[in-house]
């Protein structure tokens, strides 16, 4: 039996998506709906020869994949994946295939990733989430179901400051809306420069005045131990009183206490978060019951048009392992980056 498990299909459309039908008869495939608990990975994956992730969701570190014997092949969506220690992957002997064709330059964005216009659809996800925090729809919707009516102001958006935390294809998207909604956009990142800023129509600043300026502060930065913890205690004391914060980039750029200290104290009128420390997010975390936070599932990038073609090359991959003829092997040093701190 070739065993082959297909892990955090949250829709469940995984076996929809993909055409599976090419697979030999002694292929048994087992779908995992929801997360299996870090701690109990290797154990519940002891057996399988293939196991077929998502970027972001699962991670494979040394320890897990020590644990795991009879693992062959990993399928990815993209082109590659840093949620796996690639070092001891290799070691083991364990192939690695991805969605892209790496046999020539990969597009910059896969299918159903960006808008006709050319945007990327995450920025769409952080506007949801501003528009959603800024006219009070999660508090007004709790208030409404409950019997109520109207308990507070909504926050108007013209006039008001938009600060960009990183200032490249995400945050960059975000200024033309901000503009049509009558906002400045002020922006800050490590490596943002003057010509950056120019070609995007916006003002450089530097950290502090980001912070003091923003009425809305969006994270934009790509998640790296560099840009861990960019936004402690001590820099969200620094934002105006009554701002809100948007994060659609990574959980870990802002420090997760903290952010739960400045909404609890009020220091923060809001917050719209899609992604967190730990996904899915535990079901006693505090950014479920603050009724200051709008959350959503880490589903900024998550189009249909996407995942129709991951999981249509995720099955192909499978099926041409099992052939004996891989397709797609991740064998490029660039393409197996180091596994991105949690």
């Amino acid at each position: 039996m070739r065993k082959i498990a297909i892990l955090d299909d949250y829709i469940g459309v995984a076996l929809d998506y993909g055409d599976w039908t090419a697979l030999p008869d002694d292929a048994e495939i087992t779908v995992y709906r929801q997360a299996i608990p870090p701690e109990r990975l290797a154990a519940e994956l002891s057996d399988y020869e293939i196991v077929v992730i998502t970027q972001q969701r699962a991670r494979f570190p040394r320890a897990v994949l020590e644990g795991l014997p009879n693992l062959k092949l990993i399928v990815c969506n993209g082109r590659t994946s840093n949620v796996i220690d690639h070092e001891a992957r290799i070691e083991r002997g364990i192939l690695l295939c991805g969605t892209a064709d790496t046999a020539q330059a990969a597009p910059a964005r896969p299918p159903g990733y960006q808008t006709p216009r050319g945007l990327p659809s995450p920025s769409e996800m952080a506007w949801a989430l501003i528009l959603a925090v800024a006219k009070r729809i999660g508090i007004e919707d709790r208030v409404i179901r409950a019997g109520g009516w109207q308990t507070g102001f909504p926050l108007p958006l013209a006039g008001k400051t938009l600060g960009l935390l990183g200032a490249g294809n995400l945050g960059g998207a975000m200024v033309p809306v901000a503009k049509a909604f009558g906002m400045d956009v002020v922006a800050w990142s490590q490596n943002l420069t003057e010509e950056r800023c120019a070609e995007l129509g916006v003002r450089k600043v530097t950290k502090d005045e980001l912070l003091s300026s923003a009425d809305v502060l969006g994270v934009f930065l790509v998640f790296s131990e560099r840009s861990r913890n960019t936004l402690r205690a001590d820099d969200l004391a620094k934002m105006k009183r009554g701002a809100i914060l948007v994060n659609i980039s990574r959980g870990p750029i802002v420090e997760e206490a903290a952010l739960i200290d400045a909404l609890r104290s009020g220091h923060l009128a809001g917050a719209g978060l899609d992604v967190f420390d730990r996904e899915p997010l535990p079901a006693d975390h505090p950014f479920r019951s603050l009724d200051n936070v709008v959350v959503s599932p880490h589903v900024g990038y998550v189009t249909e048009h996407l995942f129709r073609s991951a999981w249509q090359r995720m099955a192909e991959d499978v099926a041409a392992y099992l052939a004996g003829a891989p397709i797609r092997v991740v064998t490029d040093p660039a393409d197996c980056p180091p596994m991105a701190p949690q």
